[in-house]
């Protein structure tokens, strides 16, 4: 089976068939062979022996892909046929769909409340990373349904912090 797997801003071929844990099976990532042998431990713990080193993966699933954490690491990994394109909000910038910090961080003040209506651009959190706060905006218009954290609260990308239904506009009838 081939598999086209975006990680960050980098979009991987993945070949493999199914992984049998009785044996080591090919797996190729772009123009490199890997033998890899897969043990579920749990639904979101993987035993693999890569070329024969011994590897732990956890996995998470969340709406936007699957977090891995292998070797000290976090990494999104998504179906790159799935991903959906952003609109560009500058020169090689994509505009965020989602109110998740770029960085570990401590939440500063909570700015939205349940039930508010926000445009884009409406500031919702305020956090502080290495001693800089940083203002999560809301990514669109629309209506806030839930406030995921509280100040104080230790947050890293991938949290979602404000749940936000956005408004689509409807066209109106001529």
């Amino acid at each position: 089976m081939e598999y086209r797997v975006k990680v960050g801003a980098e979009i991987h071929v993945v070949e493999t068939s199914d992984l049998d844990s009785s044996q080591a099976n090919p797996v190729k990532v772009g123009e490199k062979t890997m033998d890899v042998a897969a043990t579920a431990v749990s639904p979101d713990h993987l035993y693999l022996r890569v070329n024969g080193r011994p590897m732990n993966v956890y996995v998470a699933a969340a709406h936007d892909g699957t977090w891995i954490w292998a070797e000290g690491r976090a990494r999104l990994a998504q179906d790159a046929d799935q991903v959906v394109r952003r609109r560009s909000r500058g020169p090689g910038g994509a505009a965020p769909s989602t109110v998740t910090p770029p960085t570990p961080a401590t939440v500063v003040r909570i700015l939205a409340e349940v039930g508010q209506s926000v445009t884009k651009g409406t500031p919702l959190v305020v956090v502080s990373a290495m001693k800089m706060e940083i203002t999560l905006s809301a990514p669109y218009d629309g209506v806030v349904t839930a406030v995921n954290t509280e100040e104080g609260a230790a947050v890293s990308p991938g949290d979602i912090l404000v749940d936000i239904v956005e408004q689509v506009e409807e066209e109106a009838d001529e």
